[in-house]
């Protein structure tokens, strides 16, 4: 979608950004365009009106005014990022939950088996069912609410979305903590899974929406940073009550901790702005300004005024298109959901949706919530090395945080795939061949792909595949929808890789090596998929992505191999210019 202000040559004249007659002449063009009773029903006149205004010189400020964002602004994003530790902290915990004692004797099961190799005698049938309804039911209400949470915050806004989630998962959580059986803790975890569906939704949806373009995919991947974050605390706080506590209640501890996060981002949340691209399209614009303000700091009025308009642009256009519901225009679009599976969109939601749910099916979530079993099956202690995986998890996940906006989200992507597929298949690969067990190099061998494949995924996949590429893909009138549809397709993945592991990782099934052969297939096929349909979206201003995905699919498939073919000579170039410096003198 073309900005009704030529946004694409913001910042080329900064001279006209503060032509007074300039600003004057292309408001009245604006406002006369934006005027016209026919001009929802007649494309030609919008058109017309659009090219027009497109030849009046552009009042924006050079690009880079428009770039900081202030102390609360990152706090903002900072606590918004709490929703993804709240995520992670919930799939942390429960597998080690699994392997303690007090847990599995309040479950009914019986002692976790001390044996362990290929030849271990595997859980009770209904114990590997029960550990799969228990596991998958947060998964499954993160599925059922996803979809809804995208209309639910373009119906009452992204904050009260984030706010509602975060007391939701309050209660889930203490309902984990209270029960006393199979039956109340699937219950807890659905309702938490409910929350968790809402939050992963609306809080990269939120944290985009707040943050400069050129800062966005950094600040994004702070929402896989607090999952990873999370993942490795409820790592810690497992192995510090296994190993300290040691109680039959040792447990609830783990599980009650998250209660107290819940309450902290809850009351954070009470002193944190709406984003201001929702405001503008209520038509609160005195409001959505003021938002602005403090979001990028208040020497940043002219970067601000501009950032405005650029956004007022993009709802007019968007509205101008569109038949909005009648007598309600500062309300989301009644044709949204028909709009978004119509052929205009196709290509944002096969690569808006598939890209998240194929990266679930890397078998991440796989490790994560079943790392206690796995590594104790390999003969190693598994709270203890879920605590290594964490920490590797945590630790390359700054990776995607400082190269999303410099290297781009194309490459991490293919270069993640390629990882993983290799530590999978090298993995399984030692598993089916070679006694573990007895063997100590295959075991140590496959302990270091294991993590090197954690490594892969926390610096590419993890953060822009889940987070950044559907938080960015679709245009801002279905952007809430979309977004949910995305976090509808990751959350089904999760159900099945979280019911159907355990059952995979029986001896007398597939074992672990056999899991891991199916997790690698999936990502052989992700880098075709990422290098052919997936253009570069880095710094491309979210008013201004639809335009990325508008040729007809052959055109657009050529033109992303076109994109990766100069990618890399232009990164040949740099080296061979970098290789060719002139060395200083010797000393």
């Amino acid at each position: 979608m073309f900005s009704l202000y030529g946004s694409a040559n913001a910042g080329e004249d900064g001279g006209d950004a503060n032509d007074e007659n300039s600003v004057s002449q292309n408001q009245s063009i604006y406002m006369s365009a934006q005027g016209d009773s026919n001009l929802k029903e007649s494309n030609s006149l919008y058109m017309s009106a659009l090219e027009v205004i497109k030849e009046v010189p552009s009042p924006l400020p050079p690009k880079e005014h428009s770039q900081k964002l202030s102390f609360y602004g990152y706090t903002t994003i900072l606590l918004a990022a709490v929703g993804g530790l709240l995520f992670g902290y919930d799939i942390g915990v429960i597998g080690g939950c699994l392997t303690l004692d007090g847990f599995r004797s309040t479950m009914g099961w019986p002692e976790a088996t001390d044996e362990c190799g290929p030849d271990r005698p595997p859980e009770p049938y209904n114990v590997s069912f029960e550990i799969g309804w228990i596991t998958s039911a947060f998964m499954f209400g993160c599925f059922v609410a996803s979809p809804f949470a995208g209309a639910l915050s373009d119906k009452t806004g992204r904050w009260v979305s984030v706010l509602s989630g975060t007391v939701l998962f309050f209660v889930g959580g203490a309902l984990q903590t209270a029960t006393n059986g199979v039956a109340l803790m699937i219950v807890g975890r659905a309702v938490s899974g409910v929350s968790i569906g809402i939050l992963s939704a609306v809080v990269p949806l939120y944290i985009a929406e707040c943050s400069p373009s050129n800062l966005r995919g950094a600040l994004v991947t702070l929402h896989q940073l607090g999952i990873t974050f999370g993942i490795l605390f409820a790592f810690c706080v497992n192995l510090f009550v296994e190993r300290v506590v040691d109680t039959s209640w040792d447990w609830r501890l783990s599980l009650g901790f998250q209660c107290v996060i819940a309450l902290f981002m809850a009351l954070g949340m009470l002193m944190m702005p709406e984003s201001p691209r929702y405001l503008t399209w209520k038509g609160r614009t005195d409001e959505a300004k003021r938002v602005l303000r403090k979001l990028r700091g208040a020497d940043q009025e002219e970067a601000v005024l501009a950032e405005l308009r650029e956004i007022e642009e993009e709802v007019a256009a968007q509205k101008a298109s569109i038949n909005c519901s009648k007598g309600d225009e500062d309300g989301p679009p009644n044709s949204g959901w028909r709009e978004l599976f119509s052929r205009k969109l196709a290509l944002n939601v096969l690569v808006g949706v598939l890209i998240p749910t194929i990266s679930q099916c890397s078998g991440i979530n796989a490790i994560m919530l079943y790392s206690a079993t796995i590594y104790n099956d390999m003969c190693l202690d598994g709270i203890a090395m879920t605590a290594v995986v964490g920490a590797v998890n945590f630790g390359f996940t700054f990776g995607a945080v400082f190269l999303s906006d410099r290297l781009g989200r194309k490459p991490l992507l293919l270069t993640g795939a390629l990882g993983m597929f290799l530590a999978l298949i090298l993995s399984a690969t030692i598993l089916w061949t070679t006694d573990h067990a007895t063997n100590k190099a295959a075991g140590d061998a496959v302990v270091f792909l294991i993590l090197f494949f954690i490594a892969n995924y926390a610096s590419t996949w993890g953060a822009v595949a889940s987070w950044i590429v559907p938080s960015e893909v679709f245009p801002l009138r279905i952007r809430g929808k979309a977004v949910g549809l995305a976090t509808m397709g990751n959350w089904l993945a999760n159900v099945v890789v979280a019911f159907v592991t355990p059952i995979m990782l029986r001896p007398d099934v597939a074992d672990v090596s056999g899991t891991f052969l199916l997790y690698a297939s999936f990502m052989f096929l992700a880098i075709p998929f990422v290098a052919l349909l997936l253009p570069e979206t880095k710094g491309v201003p979210l008013e201004e992505m639809e335009e990325k995905f508008s040729k007809p699919i052959g055109d657009h498939v050529r033109s992303n191999v076109r994109e990766l073919c100069t990618a890399g000579s232009s990164l040949r170039s740099r080296r061979n210019n970098k290789a060719q410096e002139p060395q200083g003198p010797d000393l």
